[in-house]
């Protein structure tokens, strides 16, 4: 069983996590100069392989995100010695802007009409990864943890999401499955 965790850019959102006893990492180790013992690091440390893992035990990590550009197979395959998580919700950041656009959420509309949220200095997919009714597959591969990433989703969309991973049920809006097959 994959323990969930959080990921929040609002106080509202965090709120709901924890209504749901779902606990919300506050900050998660992002480059090599910000693992310390005892952190989890984010996926921005490109953790592929088995190798990483060890690495990343070495210097003492509690728990380290692998890359999102893993599929099933490549996950269950990889070594474990610490407990690993993947995000199995959310929008995945596409890019960092060299200036943020101003404070709060911003939406860029590309040519097609898609709408991408920007947050600070970072753009964030336009549809959420969404893999709640692929939950068993994603159990076999050793995973202790999926993260539910939260970005410009309201309080009750929120709580709609948490309660469909809660009962694994299909997404009824647009969403992409990423690498998860």
């Amino acid at each position: 069983m994959i323990t969930f965790v959080a990921t929040c850019l609002t106080a509202k959102q965090a709120h709901v996590c924890a209504d749901f006893g779902i606990t919300v990492v506050q900050r998660y180790a992002r480059s090599i100069g910000e693992v310390t013992p005892g952190c989890v690091t984010d996926f921005s440390l490109h953790c592929f392989n088995s190798d990483t893992l060890a690495l990343l035990q070495d210097l003492g990590v509690a728990r380290a995100t692998l890359h999102p550009e893993l599929n099933t197979a490549q996950i269950r395959d990889i070594i474990k010695p610490i407990p690993t998580e993947a995000v199995i919700y959310g929008r995945l950041p596409l890019m960092q802007l060299g200036v943020a656009l101003h404070k709060g959420t911003d939406i860029l509309t590309d040519r097609t009409g898609a709408n991408f949220p920007v947050h600070g200095h970072t753009v964030y997919n336009a549809v959420p990864l969404y893999v709640a009714d692929k939950l068993a597959p994603i159990e076999k591969t050793g995973l202790t943890h999926g993260r539910l990433a939260f970005t410009i989703e309201t309080a009750d969309e929120t709580r709609a999401v948490i309660k469909a991973y809660l009962n694994r049920q299909k997404s009824k809006s647009a969403f992409t499955r990423g690498k998860w097959r």
